[in-house]
């Protein structure tokens, strides 16, 4: 089941409009918003920015909104990725680009700017090596940590 706009609680922001990696929302200002189901993925990055609790998840849960830190983003894994770019090509953001320290002997990793990340989940589905997770932003610091790296070292 797709992600639903409960009408009667949209007050017709846009912030999920901007938010929707797919277009599958739209809507006029100051009206209720709809959310097209054949274009909806399930991501739920409307659903962390509805200022209103106008948004239903896939299981029919009221969303709420998620502070920054909170909100999921992706997040390489500096071990796993090959800086192959199929991550890069298929984010709607042009959030994911190749990391400056790579070489042309080495394609290295890619980097991803966390300010306009949604955390689609669209990168990490087509990852085929684990090298991009998708989790809250503030677990970067203890995943790469976890890994034995520091979280300013492979931004």
């Amino acid at each position: 089941m797709p992600f639903i706009i409960v009408a009667e609680n949209c007050t017709g922001c846009s912030a999920c409009e901007k938010r929707c990696p797919t277009k599958a929302i739209s809507g006029d200002p100051k009206k209720s918003y709809f959310i097209e189901p054949t274009l909806c993925i399930d991501c739920g990055a409307c659903g962390v920015i509805c200022p209103d609790e106008a948004i239903l998840d896939t299981f029919g849960n009221i969303t709420h909104v998620l502070k920054r830190a909170e909100r999921p983003t992706a997040i390489v894994h500096p071990d796993n990725c090959n800086g192959c770019g199929v991550c890069i090509d298929v984010c709607p953001f042009d959030c994911i680009s190749p990391s400056p320290h790579n070489g042309p002997q080495y394609l290295g990793r890619v980097q991803v700017e966390e300010k306009t990340c949604v955390g689609c989940k669209l990168c990490e589905e087509v990852c085929g090596w684990e090298g991009i997770y998708i989790m809250p932003g503030e677990e970067k610091e203890a995943f790469l940590t976890s890994l034995g790296y520091e979280s300013q070292a492979t931004a």
